[in-house]
């Protein structure tokens, strides 16, 4: 979840954001589609409510990553543009992607967003999905959905490595989903599904890997042997794995 529910950046980012990172070759079709979204931003950055409006379908579907849906954007564009972009702001556009079917199209894109608080500024990392129709030879915006990356901003504190040996083995998430960890050039790695994270220490038997928003606190018996560990997601659930080798 975001620190906000701010549709100012979805309703429009910046222009200077929008030319950051150059799109890969594309289609006509597929750069119609591209150049009717920048113009919508444009208008956003300028406050041109006539030119945005003329880009957006008037029961344009918006749902943002906090779950809260917006049948009619362009009713509270007016509202969310009294929000200075210094405070909200979206940087590096990247990884576009643009299917054409015809009179409908998909774009899929992915922004930093920069929201600036009094003594703070919050990052997060989000992937943004357009859908648009075409109609009478314009491409019109009509439903939009955005929702964050997991990344983890936690800082590593200093530890003894030479404990790392202590959780090396195989953890069982569930029959069948095994996670292997071990240790590489001093550090700490995990190994699930495929996929190789490093564990970053917080604390005493506590870590965390950058690409997910958890800590995970493992556990010892007795006599200090390590037994599994806990996974404490970011919403208060809590996912306990059992090491089994």
């Amino acid at each position: 979840m975001r620190y906000l529910t701010c549709l100012l950046v979805a309703l429009c980012l910046s222009v200077s954001m929008l030319y950051a990172t150059d799109p890969p070759k594309l289609s006509p079709a597929q750069q119609e589609v591209l150049d009717a979204h920048k113009a919508r931003v444009e208008a956003g950055e300028k406050r041109d409510y006539a030119t945005y409006s003329h880009f957006v379908a008037d029961d344009c579907i918006y749902s943002d990553d906090d779950g809260v849906l917006d049948t009619n954007p362009k009713a509270h564009i007016m509202e969310h543009w009294k929000l200075p972009l210094a405070y909200d702001h979206g940087v590096n556009p990247r990884d576009y992607v643009v299917h054409v079917y015809g009179n409908t199209a998909v774009l899929n894109y992915r922004v930093t967003i920069h929201e600036q608080f009094t003594d703070a500024e919050i990052i997060s990392e989000q992937r943004y999905t357009e859908t648009y129709i075409k109609q009478n030879g314009s491409w019109l915006l009509i439903a939009k959905q955005w929702g964050n990356l997991p990344v983890n901003f936690h800082k590593p504190v200093a530890v003894d490595t030479s404990f790392y040996k202590d959780y090396v083995g195989q953890y069982e998430w569930r029959p069948g989903l095994v996670e292997t960890v071990f240790v590489k050039d001093g550090k700490l790695w995990s190994e699930l599904d495929g996929e190789k994270d490093e564990y970053f220490p917080l604390g005493s038997d506590t870590f965390f890997v950058k690409s997910a928003l958890g800590i995970s606190a493992f556990s010892r018996d007795a006599h200090g042997h390590v037994t599994g560990y806990t996974c404490h997601l970011a919403d208060g659930q809590e996912i306990h794995v059992k090491k089994i080798k």
